[in-house]
Formats: structure tokens, sequence, C-alpha cells
């Protein structure tokens, strides 16, 4: 069985999701890797550029992570499994088919999860407008990485997974001082310990985006 490559911008979300994996029972299967590749839509393109490059298409591929929600319903450590990805700056927008899959899974490991879209923003969004702004555009979370590493989905299976860290009015500053923190980081471990197992039978590569794929050097 090929494990995911799961794809994480930060430092302590990889410390998150290697945990997840450390403590997997099943020790026949290969532990999954973890690429850390740094937060924003720079990082994100050249990420995507190299993974497309690195692995055989048939090897999926997990962005996750942490976002934070625009809706007042989301709490810190629920789970939001992208059925597509759109830009914060220009609407365009990629759907990613194996979301159904992907909830599955996590429902049944009973984690919180909820589908729906993830805008990707070029900039930190903070403050409760700024989030509902974005809300009314139907889109669950936010992030800025996800829909640059999306052109993914016409070469790998690819998801995209985000734990919520906080909110509209509920934003912090430090996860390490926060139960908000505590249960966003034990939620991306058991994300990564769950997924750890996908390995989606086909690739489907003919993406139904609403609109075409993002191009590396796109923004």
């Amino acid at each position: 069985m090929t494990s995911p490559v799961f794809v994480v911008p930060l430092r302590f979300e990889a410390f998150a999701v290697r945990r997840g994996l450390r403590r997997d029972l099943d020790r026949s299967a290969r532990r999954a890797a973890v690429e850390l590749v740094g937060m924003g839509p720079a990082r994100a393109i050249a990420a995507q550029a190299r993974l497309e490059r690195t692995w055989a298409p048939d090897q999926p591929v997990v962005l996750t992570g942490f976002a934070g929600a625009l809706v007042p319903e989301l709490r810190a450590g629920d789970v939001v499994v992208a059925t597509g990805v759109r830009a914060a700056s220009d609407g365009s927008s990629i759907e990613l088919p194996a979301s159904s899959e992907i909830a599955a899974l996590l429902r049944k490991a009973g984690c919180s999860v909820h589908e729906g879209t993830v805008v990707s923003s070029a900039a930190v969004v903070s403050g409760s407008e700024a989030r509902a702004l974005l809300a009314e555009t139907g889109a669950l979370a936010v992030d800025m990485e996800s829909v640059w590493c999306a052109p993914l989905v016409r070469t790998h299976p690819f998801a995209v997974v985000r734990v919520v860290v906080d909110g509209p009015g509920r934003e912090i500053r430090s996860l390490s001082v926060v139960p908000a923190g505590v249960r966003a980081m034990r939620s991306l471990a058991t994300v990564a310990r769950v997924l750890q197992h996908w390995s989606p039978a086909r690739l489907d590569s003919s993406s139904s985006s609403t609109s075409p794929l993002l191009e590396v050097g796109d923004l």
C-alpha cells in the first residue's frame, strides 16, 4: 500500500502530523512522507511544481495544516475537508473529487468533519469583518496555500484537509497557551494517523474544475 505524502506549510503543523504517524499501530505499513513547504502562495506554487516532478502520478498527496474558520459554527479542532478551493483574489476555483472519500474516513475515526470550500488568500485574513466577507462567498475556512497547490489534482489523487484553529471573534496568537491550540494540534495528529492509510483505487485525472486549472506562476 502506498501512503500519501503529507504537505504542510509550517513546522509546528509538521510536528503534529509526524506525531500522528508515530501513534499508528500498524507497523507493517511504510510511514508516510511529510513535506514541509513553507507558508504563502509563492512557496505553495514552488511546492506544487516540485511535487509534480518528484512523485509518481499514482502517489496520493494530502495538503493539511491549520486554517481560520469563516463561519461561527466551526470550532477549534473541527476538520474541514475541501470539496473545492478558491482564490480570494479573483474567485478562480478547483474542485477536489476525493473529498467525500476523505470525509468518510475521518468521520469513521470520530472527527468532527465539515465538507465545503476552502478559500486561499495571499495575505493573512484577520478580523471578523474580513472573514465575514469571505464567508459570503460560501467558503467555510481560509488558508494561504491550498489553491496554489491544487493543480496537483490533475496528476495525483489530491485532497485538502484543514483543521480549524480559530474563528470570527475568536482569533488566537499562540497555539501553545490556549485550549483551542491544543485541540487543533490533537485533531491534526488524528488526521495524519487516519489518512496515512488512504490509498485510492485509481487516479481520476479528469478534474471537474469550475475554471481552468491554475498554472505555476499564477497568483
